[in-house]
């Protein structure tokens, strides 16, 4: 399905500080939306190390924003405030400029940057429909619909709670990182590593201000291994350039290679990496790329920790920790070792490159957006548990208690063998994501539904569309059916969506019981 009239603008940046790493996610999910027939700009402001001329080669629109300016001094919160090169007042102001100035509404204002907090959103909010923030701190509020975190760290599902509006939508995990659309493809292709180390990719990234590429590759040399090929991957603009290429002289089995448009064709043919535990990380763990890494930055050292815990990376240490020595040690025992194939199918269970896909989907769905219905199956007690679990479903709901998985599973396990009593469906979007389930259970002659919306989809007018799929696909099974569903007196949203269906209805306490027969 192609949008019409989908106006989305990103608000990002890119700078020798910042690294380039905001900037490519936000290019990977754009590229998604315009596949989807949305319009896309960016608003990006021209520090040192900007990709604007990048993001204009990609064929999207850059408002630029001038360089900061000389002597600025930032305020101490956020942590990375400077990073903005403006006060955030005069950023909103400059922001708000360009939006008027395009002469459309965003439909969706994307912000990716670590400098910008609620007071900037909400001073941007009359100016764009809805606000998509993605972080990966947790470390300020924020005033937005939804909130993307691609990052696995400990606490995960609760570091926002106190810190986004009521009802913001989450998507969290690697599930949703945004990699370039190739990434998915090859995650099935590419069988995983074992046996010799052959083949080592060393990139950490555009914001690599203290030459761990060099010190990397330093350690390499030492080993005296010429049977092992050895790509680096090192900016242009990088100010280490001239030494990396020195240490590289003379070697035939080093090759350098300066900005590429992916690093997934190097992934393919390495059996390692060296690298940051930045957004990289989630390429290197799509494609089964065991890896040494090493944090460059104070928000790396969760996902680091994570990946070491997860046994899915080495993390060495933060970056004034790591001497060339130590690089080279954790070298020479995996070379020796070989490496064993579970390391790689570890880390390809964790990233299926579908990230930017399904967050394009959640940006543009809409209640005309077609839907199609299948059975419930084995594989999604996982997911229908997350979201039974979600506070407002369990607030909604006649029993507010969380539910363990054990519970779970069992409740599942039994509906869906269940055939002759209980319709279990799952109603998905073109793309074949899910965006609700739909249950109808026999009770005498009638049949109670119950029904849940994916957190992510919720306020966007799916309520009617998901129950009206469900209730076709329903009645191509059963014929003369009578259908009746419970919700609670103060659940306003599913009380408007039955009586939009035509749903007679009649009040029990505290309960409304809705009813129809098709």
């Amino acid at each position: 399905m192609v949008l019409m009239n989908m106006h989305i603008v990103f608000r990002t940046d890119a700078s020798l500080t910042i690294g380039t790493g905001h900037i490519m996610r936000c290019l990977n999910l754009a590229e998604y939306l315009v596949g989807k027939g949305a319009d896309v700009s960016f608003i990006c402001r021209e520090h040192e190390g900007h990709l604007c001329d990048l993001i204009e080669d990609h064929g999207f629109p850059v408002h630029r924003l001038p360089p900061p300016e000389d002597g600025f001094a930032a305020e101490s919160k956020p942590a990375h405030a400077a990073w903005l090169g403006a006060a955030w007042q005069e950023d909103s102001e400059q922001t708000i400029a360009v939006i008027r100035n395009s002469g459309a509404k965003p439909d969706w204002l994307v912000v990716d940057h670590y400098a910008l907090d609620h007071r900037w959103e909400r001073t941007i909010r009359p100016y764009a429909e809805r606000i998509f923030v993605i972080d990966d701190l947790a470390d300020r509020t924020h005033d937005c619909e939804i909130l993307l975190d691609q990052n696995l760290v400990a606490d995960l599902h609760t570091r926002y709670r106190e810190k986004v509006p009521k009802g913001c939508a989450f998507l969290l995990g690697p599930g949703y990182a945004l990699l370039q659309p190739f990434y998915a493809d090859l995650h099935d292709r590419i069988p995983p590593r074992e046996g010799p180390i052959r083949n080592i990719l060393i990139s950490f990234g555009g914001g690599d201000n203290d030459n761990l590429t060099g010190l990397a590759l330093a350690a390499f040399i030492g080993l005296n291994r010429t049977d092992i090929e050895v790509n680096v991957v090192i900016p242009d603009s990088s100010p280490h350039n001239h030494i990396v290429r020195d240490l590289a002289a003379g070697f035939a089995n080093i090759h350098l290679h300066g900005n590429l448009p992916t690093l997934a064709p190097l992934m393919v043919k390495a059996d390692l990496a060296i690298g940051a535990a930045g957004t990289t990380s989630w390429e290197r763990l799509c494609l089964g790329l065991p890896a040494l890494v090493v944090t460059l930055a104070e928000n790396q050292r969760p996902i680091g920790d994570w990946l070491e815990h997860e046994r899915l990376a080495r993390w060495l240490g933060h970056k004034d920790e790591v001497s060339e020595d130590a690089i080279r040690q954790a070298l020479c025992q995996l070379v020796k070792e070989e490496l064993d194939q579970e390391w790689s199918l570890r880390c390809h269970r964790i990233v299926d490159g579908k990230g930017a896909e399904r967050t394009s989907a959640v940006i543009t769905i809409t209640p005309e957006a077609p839907l199609t219905v299948r059975h419930a199956r084995l594989s999604d007690e996982t997911l229908i548990l997350a979201w039974a679990n979600d506070p407002e479903t369990r607030r909604n709901s006649f029993t507010p208690d969380p539910i363990s998985a054990d519970t779970h599973r069992h409740w599942f396990r039994n509906r869906l063998r269940n055939l002759e009593n209980c319709h279990f469906y799952i109603v998905e979007n073109e793309e074949g994501i899910p965006v609700g389930q739909v249950r109808f259970e026999k009770e005498d002659q009638a049949w109670e539904m119950s029904y849940s919306l994916a957190p992510e989809y919720r306020k966007r007018g799916l309520g009617r569309p998901l129950i009206e799929a469900a209730l076709n696909a329903m009645h191509s099974e059963s014929s003369d059916l009578v259908v009746f569903g419970k919700v609670k007196e103060n659940n306003l949203s599913s009380r408007k969506v039955f009586e939009s269906l035509d749903f007679e209805s009649h009040c029990n306490g505290d309960v409304v019981v809705f009813q129809r027969v098709f």
